[in-house]
């Protein structure tokens, strides 16, 4: 079979999909010989070695760079065409959306939350369009859709209408290369970016339904009685309605009790999750987050949300409001108070994540896309 695969995510920033991308297409040529994977991309392939597998082949979508300068008017305009010339028999997008006009050709779409559905006042009026308006149809189009969690599967069927056997849920593993670290290398990566011995860490996105403002006020609650701790906040402020977290950082920040980043370096993510006390990840509507599985390998352990925990199997301290900021605080001292707590979560996470592979969610991926 022919399967074209919709690589642009590889070109941007290697947030979820892309790093589940990035795994299925190390992983599937060695799976089975009897396949050809067309990879479409933007501009051009990245560097990677894994791409240069002979299994693939790759097509740049042609087109005026000005149509290009938008991911779902690439998606719906130029893809058809790049599809069709391609000769592929079946087109995977790990990207929430797939051309309406495929040609005849069947689809498989990667779809990680309904969030632009549930709550489209998250969302600017681009997104709005972009994710509420063509998942929804790309869904109902395909012949199959994955997702990460049963949670949101049970979202898919509710809002989406589609049924329960042409939805696959696949947990997301994690890479092997978050490990945990030497006191002594942890010690010194603290040093170098001037982080306390002690921190709370929420690195990710910043998105409305992660509730940043509440976990920024709610350290701030607790901040006088833990003098010893930090707070560390790591991602790109793409909060609808905004959030000026940098505003709300800045008493913290002059304290020097906060610190706050737009982005870690890749070769650092890591080291982050292994320096912090606790990782915190909380969503009002998600159902999965590597993140937290990243975390829990690199012995950290994490704090969560309802949602999220379903797919931890149990491994996480429970955040059951993380709107509620006197009940954020109040698990922040908890956490902050109870070393041995910590120790135990972080020996069970070990043990559990070790259990995540790679290789079972590209073989049921795999399988999956096949059956389609």
């Amino acid at each position: 079979m022919r399967i074209g695969i919709d690589a642009r995510c590889l070109e941007w920033a290697r947030g979820g999909p892309a790093r589940f991308m990035i795994n299925m297409l190390k992983l599937w040529p060695g799976m089975s010989a009897k396949h050809r994977y067309v990879l479409f991309f933007r501009h051009a392939p990245p560097d990677d070695d894994f791409l240069r597998n002979e299994a693939f082949e790759h097509v740049v979508i042609k087109g005026p760079s000005l149509m290009k300068k938008r991911r779902i008017v690439e998606e719906q305009l130029l893809m058809p065409n790049a599809i069709r010339e391609s000769g592929v028999d079946l087109y995977f997008t790990p990207w929430y959306s797939a051309p309406l006009a495929c040609n005849g050709v069947k689809t498989v779409i990667g779809l990680w939350d309904v969030c632009s559905t549930t709550h489209p006042s998250h969302f600017s009026m681009l997104e709005r369009i972009s994710f509420g308006y063509f998942a929804p149809k790309s869904s109902k189009k395909a012949a199959g859709v994955l997702t990460c969690s049963f949670f949101d599967g049970r979202q898919i069927q509710r809002y989406y209408g589609i049924p329960a056997e042409r939805i696959c849920v696949v947990p997301y593993a994690v890479d092997e290369k978050f490990t945990v670290a030497e006191k002594a290398h942890v010690d010194a990566f603290r040093v170098r970016y001037g982080f306390p011995e002690r921190y709370l860490l929420t690195m990710g996105i910043m998105i409305k339904r992660r509730d940043i403002d509440v976990k920024i006020d709610a350290f701030s609650d607790v901040q006088e009685e833990f003098p010893d701790v930090g707070l560390v906040v790591v991602g790109r402020n793409a909060t609808v309605p905004f959030v000026d977290i940098i505003r709300k950082l800045k008493p913290l920040i002059e304290k020097g009790r906060a610190i706050y980043m737009e982005r870690a370096p890749e070769e650092d993510v890591a080291d982050f999750y292994r320096g912090a006390w606790y990782y915190v990840c909380t969503s009002t509507t998600d159902g999965e987050s590597l993140m937290l599985k990243e975390a829990i390998r690199c012995g950290t352990p994490v704090i969560t949300s309802p949602f999220l925990m379903e797919t931890l199997g149990d491994n996480a301290v429970l955040l059951q409001d993380p709107t509620d900021q006197r009940q954020t605080a109040d698990v922040f001292r908890k956490v902050l108070a109870d070393t041995r707590l910590r120790a135990n979560q972080a020996e069970k996470g070990i043990k559990w994540v070790k259990g995540l592979s790679w290789e079972k969610v590209a073989a049921d991926t795999l399988g999956f896309i096949e059956s389609c």
